[in-house]
């Protein structure tokens, strides 16, 4: 509606302009007359331009621009925060981590290195020579074996990794094959105070997995 409107004031003042000047060139020639007709072209042209409405569209266009700015601004501002929390969160979970890590190296440090030493010569009586969890706590503490006090071989026996069923197994097999006892005589070596001091259980399943 805003532009059919100033187009139309556009072509009526131009008309008047028009008219003003044809009828005083026919009439009177007088240089006011043309004056006139030049005023009313003239502000033919300015009913184009700086008009209520126009400025009105200007306003609304300006306050879109303004508008869009301050949205992109918050965006911005948004995505800072964002990141700042992104940031405050990586920091803390490293400072977790370290934390986490000097804890746990503080509680190595306490174990004593009495009970490391022992632990290593059991898992190495239990990996090398598949002795039984009483025989390699007997060798630690022993006068004539390791020497360990008996809270370092109770640290190590509770902390070896071992299967003592399969070495049960292994050592009931080296009986039969270069001794050839018999599956009686295994079961009482190996669970016998002064032999290998396996479980009940762990010599019965040594027995019924031996060779046939």
């Amino acid at each position: 509606m805003i532009l059919p409107l100033r187009i139309l004031m556009f072509l009526l003042m131009l008309a008047i302009a028009y008219f003003i000047f044809r009828w005083n060139n026919n009439n009177f020639k007088k240089k006011r007359w043309y004056a006139l007709a030049i005023i009313f072209a003239l502000a033919s042209f300015g009913a184009l331009g700086d008009t209520p409405e126009s400025r009105h569209q200007e306003a609304v266009e300006s306050s879109k621009a303004e508008s869009s700015s301050i949205k992109e601004s918050e965006r911005k501002e948004s995505i800072s925060i964002e990141e700042d929390a992104k940031s405050s969160s990586l920091s803390e979970k490293k400072a977790s981590s370290i934390k986490t890590k000097q804890s746990s190296e503080s509680s190595s440090k306490k174990i004593p290195r009495e009970y490391v030493s022992a632990l290593i010569k059991g898992q190495g009586y239990a990996d090398r020579m598949y002795m039984s969890k009483k025989a390699i706590y007997d060798q630690l503490t022993s006068d004539y074996g390791e020497k360990f006090s008996p809270e370092a071989a109770t640290y190590a026996i509770n902390n070896i990794k071992a299967n003592w069923n399969k070495n049960a197994l292994q050592k009931a097999k080296d009986y039969q094959e270069e001794q050839n006892m018999s599956p009686d005589a295994i079961y009482d070596q190996l669970t016998s105070d002064s032999g290998e001091q396996f479980t009940p259980e762990e010599a019965n399943y040594a027995v019924q997995h031996l060779d046939k």
